[in-house]
């Protein structure tokens, strides 16, 4: 198992309403494949099951050293079938908004995928992973301890930096700071 300090974006789709306890609503582990869709690799029942709504925690990894943790809605979930899967399905999630992240799946053909998938017996995390097209590791990367330090960090990241110098007067004119104004006469 490949440590989780190598991988730098994972997504946990969770149940709407565990905002203080992350571990307890985690679902499924995502990847973000565009700026508004996660990738769910492996959809759980639970993702269906979540009825009262679905939270995104976009994690960078190593949690809270410069990457900032998202909490987004999921708008749509559209799930599919993998062929040669055993009847294991995927599931994609577009969101409400985009995450500012990159994402972090690569490109890959119809072909190339495919025969991933035979390779692999129907195993999406390990076809993209034999692929090349995402990181070692991100399928077993969201554990129940890094969970367990989501609200601390998410905390730290609510408390925002001032900026006042020690006298409080702000050197410069006020339209440097304020972004709807413009300089000069109308």
């Amino acid at each position: 198992m490949t440590s989780s300090s190598t991988v730098r974006l994972v997504v946990s789709v969770q149940g709407h309403g565990f905002e203080e306890k992350p571990w307890e609503g985690h679902l499924a582990t995502g990847l973000l494949a565009e700026p508004g869709v996660v990738l769910v690799p492996a959809a759980t029942d639970g993702i269906a099951e979540a009825t009262e709504g679905i939270d995104l925690l976009v994690l960078p990894l190593p949690l809270g050293e410069g990457g900032r943790v998202e909490r987004l809605v999921a708008e749509r979930v559209t799930f599919c079938l993998l062929p040669g899967g055993k009847g294991r399905r995927f599931a994609t999630i577009r969101m409400a908004n985009d995450s500012r992240h990159e994402p972090n799946v690569g490109e890959f053909t119809e072909s190339q995928l495919e025969e991933a998938l035979q390779e692999h017996d129907g195993d999406l995390w390990a076809a993209l992973e034999s692929l090349g097209v995402i990181e070692p590791g991100a399928r077993d990367a969201i554990t129940p301890e890094l969970l367990r330090r989501v609200p601390e960090v998410e905390a730290a990241q609510r408390r925002p930096e001032f900026d006042e110098p020690e006298d409080g007067i702000v050197p410069g004119d006020p339209c440097d700071l304020l972004p709807t104004c413009r300089k000069g006469t109308a």
